[in-house]
């Protein structure tokens, strides 16, 4: 028990307790390494998490060259995203793609926007994606510029042959057949290349083929509705009235195929065609410089025999000058009367004849005007006939002429058709086949016993005739020597009856006159000597009329 001293006592001082002391430490600059670690794992913690973007997936058919964690997703060479995983459908014919996009993407990615994988394609076109060699295979990404937001996206099998941000302007071309056509075929105008095919497909119900044309800016402005497109790949051969024509494009379009396209100079002041218009595309330029642009007038003709050539695409020329084409032609059997006729169904075209001074009603138009035209021809004697384009190349093609002396006809209506009358070819084949009937009878005759039975009757009358020759031929001789001297004795005998009258002869006598009448008999005696000698067989045939 510790005793509490009293009040007044001297305290007694007790002795302090030690105490710690601290000894400063000077500060270590080792722990700035992990200090600036952990700063830098937390910014790149950061700028990772405020970068990130959305997760999409993308499903594509096959997706060769990508990798998990390295691929990327990228736009005009600039990251956008990385491939995350891959993995399979579920009925595994195609393939999803995960990838992580940047915060920068994510307004873009709309409905509209598309991917595609490049990689190096070898193609007739030529080669793309070389430079994916070096960097490898990557996602390409053509952002939406309108739509709403979408995260699920299907990849295009092939990429697009322009980017979707080209200035121009589409236009859509049917043809029956794409030929050499493929995605990224020249589009070029007078030869210079201005667009590019950019995708086709089958119209519903295999109708023929859609091709999707566009045509980069500012050279859209060469559409309009009067220009007409035709396939220019290859090396074009035509076979018309004039023989063959040959016309090669540029080696682009030799290996790529390509299309062409004209446009009238008149019609370049107009406005030009709107995006997504639809044209024709033809086979060749002579197909697309002869395709009417306007309603046409139509009608057809029969024509009697064999008219091989006679086709869809035959020439019709009025007075030679190429007025239409033949659409459609087949066989026609007429049970009632028998007859066999081919019918060609053909269309004139309006716009390539010009009528004058004919008076018309002020609102009718051009195709009117040239129906009534056509109308009053075939009044005058307007025919079609199937005549010849080529003789080397067999070529047939429709004229339309006039025949004065045609029995006067007109246009017949069928249904819904007009029927023009027709005449015989009356060209060189025409006049082939009746000489080749000429010689068929010529054969047919003179392959029967008729003309083995003359020959022989020939032969025999030459034989006797030859031998009656023969036996008379000493008297022709004594006969010539005859009438020979007679002549020479008569004229020996008027020599000397001139001798011995010499001018003393009477006037008024018939003395001279007889003298005369004895000169000539002796003349014609001589003649008939020197004429038996030459052709002896005179005395059985008689004289010719051309014997001199």
């Amino acid at each position: 028990m510790t005793e509490t001293p009293e009040k007044g006592e001297p305290q007694e001082e007790q002795p302090e307790e030690p105490r710690a002391r601290v000894r400063a430490q000077p500060f270590s600059l080792v722990w700035l390494v992990p200090i600036g670690a952990a700063a830098l794992v937390v910014w790149l913690a950061w700028r990772s998490l405020s970068d990130r973007g959305p997760a999409i997936t993308i499903s594509f058919r096959n997706v060769e060259g990508l990798q998990a964690g390295q691929t990327k997703v990228q736009h005009r060479n600039v990251d956008l995203g990385t491939v995350e995983s891959l993995e399979l459908t579920p009925d595994m014919s195609r393939v999803i793609v995960h990838a992580s996009m940047k915060r920068d993407a994510k307004d873009h990615l709309t409905d509209t926007t598309r991917f595609a994988i490049i990689a190096p394609r070898v193609g007739v076109g030529g080669i793309s994606g070389l430079s994916t060699i070096v960097s490898g295979t990557y996602i390409e990404m053509y952002p939406g510029k309108d739509g709403a937001p979408k995260r699920d996206f299907i990849g295009l099998d092939e990429p697009p042959a322009l980017p979707p941000d080209t200035p121009g302007r589409s236009f859509t071309l049917l043809t029956n057949d794409l030929g050499s056509l493929t995605r990224g075929s020249p589009i070029s105008y007078r030869g210079v290349n201005i667009g590019e095919v950019e995708d086709y497909k089958l119209r519903p119900g295999n109708q023929g083929v859609t091709v999707t044309a566009f045509i980069r800016s500012p050279h859209e402005g060469l559409v309009h509705p009067e220009t007409r497109f035709w396939n220019a790949g290859g090396v074009d051969l035509t076979l018309g009235s004039e023989g063959l024509r040959i016309r090669a494009n540029s080696w682009e379009q030799l290996l790529a195929g390509g299309i062409a396209f004209e446009t009238p100079d008149d019609v370049l002041s107009k406005p030009p065609s709107a995006a997504g218009s639809v044209f024709g595309l033809y086979d060749n330029r002579r197909a697309a410089e002869r395709a009417p642009l306007g309603a046409t007038l139509v009608y057809v003709a029969d024509f009697e025999g064999n008219q091989r050539g006679l086709d869809a695409g035959t020439a019709v020329e009025l007075q030679g000058i190429e007025v239409g084409e033949v659409t459609e032609s087949h066989l026609r059997y007429d049970d009632r009367h028998h007859t066999l006729v081919t019918r060609a169904t053909f269309y004139v075209d309006p716009e390539r004849v010009r009528i004058m001074n004919m008076p018309r009603p002020a609102d009718s138009d051009q195709q009117e005007a040239v129906r009534q035209w056509v109308e009053k021809l075939v009044g005058d004697g307007l025919r079609a006939q199937v005549s010849s384009a080529s003789f080397l190349t067999g070529m047939k093609l429709i004229g339309l002429e006039m025949d004065p002396s045609a029995p006067r006809a007109h246009l017949e209506h069928e249904g819904d058709s007009v029927k023009m009358p027709s005449t015989s070819s009356g060209d060189l084949t025409a006049v082939l086949q009746n000489l080749q009937s000429v010689l068929k009878n010529i054969d047919r005759a003179t392959s029967g016993p008729q003309l083995g039975h003359a020959l022989q009757s020939l032969d025999d009358t030459l034989t006797r005739l030859d031998k009656v020759t023969h036996d008379i031929e000493p008297d022709i001789k004594s006969l010539i020597k005859s009438l020979r001297d007679t002549a020479d004795s008569a004229q020996s005998t008027l020599n000397t009856v001139q001798g011995l009258m010499g001018t003393t002869a009477p006037t008024g006598t018939d003395l001279p006159r007889l003298m005369r009448e004895l000169t000539q008999a002796a003349r014609s005696v001589r003649g008939l000597a020197d004429y038996l000698d030459r052709h002896p067989e005179a005395l059985l045939r008689g004289r010719k009329g051309d014997d001199k």
